[in-house]
């Protein structure tokens, strides 16, 4: 028989101790086979608690290559497992899944080990060989405020970088300030017209400018830097070179302040336009040139009534078909002029220049179709297949009671993230955003957002780590002195309730590898929501503070573990753990 030296151990690895104690049967199964080592042991707890407490499909893979029945297979395995002391009962159940059943209260140990490690329960520390990642987030053009949209993917991108460095990944955070094209242009020519108007000028905006009150805020700003006459005075290419300078910078300000009120921080903002007076991006194109990646050419006629319009431009093609794309992409006009697209992917190689071992990019869904051709050039440019890793949020419907919210008068055109942050608050956008599939549209309800209900999720979860503070405060008035975590007996928790907060915080970490691993960082929300949920059935069915010290003792610690678990979980998602409500 299996043993291990003290019961206490069994909270902690239980799991892969159940897993290795059964690998070991499988292996002395297969001795003889050369493919032996494809079968690997995974547990997983069955979705009804009837069936016990952990549940594995080995014996299906393993009768095909034995030729045997799954269920005599499982059979075999039950009686060659040494198991540990820990396990009650062991039952082969449909076709042949192995059900294990622990005795009550052993994996309660975990309790221990998570007020033991506190902040760090869950995670993995980062080493010197570890995945060095450039997480790319947000990029809104600094042309103004940026809006809920951004503010979902600044969200994400943020969680995402939290969930990465929490399972021992190297994480750079970066924003890539589209700082170089038509629209700054734009940009700075509104501007211009605004500061004209200051003066009493009559102005005409053209369709193209942007209207919102920003603009005129920066040339309120830009006039204090410089009177008008001496901007006036300059040439036009002086005055535009300025113009496009100060504006940027003024909206990035902006940009950095909205995301800093969410705590959201990037370890470096690339300029696009810094890039382009590097030389890089032009000799990306001359070197892909003389490889002959690159060729003078013209795009296939579109089909449909669009081909009616279809005038042939030469121009130089990148042959990205050639690495999985669908078609021949622009990379610079005839006259060598670079896209937009021979900009990106010289942004791309100079990650990979940089010793990134992994991209990441977050975009909207709006450039879905952008996906394909980036990871065809890095392709050709790297050798490195399927990167990078790019995840696509969905948009956000804004909505008050139901109903779609008006256009915002400071941009003109949407409503701004700030206005969102500074109504409901920075903890119901960040936790909100978070509680869907990134691949889903959200309904973002400004009321709902606000609402004190258990509805609320941000309240609900909140309002868990605040009640176990009161509780334990309450307790600490009451006079009761809690033991030493390593010195409390956790036996007396053995009700339903209990073990299924039991069981939650041991798969936090597992939860937390496949969030990584997935890149799905909503995961961390909807585990502590359902941890909160599970929190307030044991409260609400059970005294914490009983007659009964040792009970007591032990149901104060796991409601002390359960806080700290709730508030690992909320600092992942950047959101704040109250001490009261």
């Amino acid at each position: 028989m299996y043993h291990l030296e003290k019961m206490k151990k069994f909270g902690v690895i239980v799991k892969q101790s159940l897993e290795q104690v059964l690998q070991d049967a499988v292996n002395i199964l297969l001795k003889n086979m050369t493919d032996s080592s494809s079968v690997h042991v995974k547990l997983s707890r069955p979705k009804m608690k009837e069936h016990g407490d952990y549940a594995c499909n080995v014996a299906m893979p393993l009768a095909g290559m034995l030729n045997m029945n799954p269920r005599q297979v499982a059979d075999k395995l039950l009686t060659m497992t040494a198991w540990p002391d820990a396990v009650e009962e062991t039952t082969i159940a449909g076709p042949g899944f192995i059900n294990i059943r622990l005795q009550k209260s052993c994996e309660a140990e975990v309790l221990k080990k998570i007020l033991t490690e506190a902040a760090s329960y869950g995670q993995l520390p980062v080493d010197n060989n570890a995945e060095k990642v450039c997480l790319e987030f947000v990029s809104a053009n600094p042309t103004g405020p940026m809006h809920v949209g951004h503010g979902r993917g600044a969200v994400v991108g943020d969680a995402l970088g939290r969930v990465l460095s929490a399972r021992g990944f190297k994480v750079h955070r970066e924003y890539y300030i589209n700082d170089a094209g038509t629209q700054i242009g734009v940009l700075a020519n509104s501007v211009w017209l605004r500061m004209c108007e200051l003066q009493g000028q009559t102005i005409q905006l053209p369709d193209s400018a942007y209207p919102g009150d920003y603009i005129i805020d920066i040339a309120k700003e830009l006039l204090k830097i410089h009177d008008f006459e001496t901007v006036q005075s300059w040439s036009e290419e002086q005055r535009l070179a300025w113009l496009n300078q100060e504006s940027i910078a003024a909206n990035m300000r902006m940009i950095a302040d909205d995301l800093d009120i969410m705590n959201i921080h990037f370890d470096e903002y690339f300029s696009e336009k810094k890039l382009h007076e590097s030389g890089k991006v032009q000799s990306l194109i001359q070197r892909l040139r003389e490889q002959g990646t690159v060729y003078l050419g013209t795009l296939p006629a579109p089909k449909g009534k669009a081909i009616e319009n279809y005038q042939p431009v030469e121009q130089w093609l990148f042959r990205t078909t050639d690495f999985g794309d669908d078609v021949d992409r622009p990379l610079a006009k005839k006259d060598g002029t670079a896209t937009y697209f021979a900009a990106d992917i010289a942004y791309h190689e100079n990650k990979f220049q940089r010793g990134f071992d992994r991209m990441i990019d977050i975009w909207g869904a709006d450039h879905g179709g952008y996906v394909s051709r980036v990871r065809a050039a890095m392709k050709a440019l790297t050798q490195k297949d399927d990167q990078p890793d790019v995840l696509l949020v969905q948009m956000v419907n804004l909505t008050r009671d139901g109903q779609a919210v008006k256009m915002s008068k400071r941009a003109g055109t949407f409503v701004t993230l700030r206005e969102v942050v500074d109504e409901v608050g920075s903890d119901a956008v960040r936790f909100n955003f978070m509680t869907r599939r990134i691949e889903s549209q959200f309904d973002f309800d400004l009321e709902e957002a606000k609402e004190k209900s258990n509805e609320n999720p941000v309240y609900s979860v909140q309002y868990a780590h605040a009640r176990i503070a009161s509780i334990l405060r309450k307790a600490k008035e009451e006079g009761i002195v809690l033991l030493p975590v390593k010195d409390v007996d956790v036996s007396p928790l053995v009700s339903a309730e209990e073990q299924a907060l039991i069981a939650n915080m041991l798969a936090y970490g597992d939860m937390l590898t496949v969030a990584a691993d997935r890149l799905e960082a909503y995961r961390v929300a909807t585990y502590v929501m359902k941890l909160a949920a599970d929190f307030h059935s044991f409260y609400h069915k059970n005294r914490v503070v009983t007659e009964d010290e040792a009970l007591t003792q032990a149901r104060l610690l796991l409601a002390s573990a359960v806080k700290q678990v709730i508030f690992n979980a909320l600092t992942l998602l950047g959101v704040s753990a109250p001490e009261q409500m």
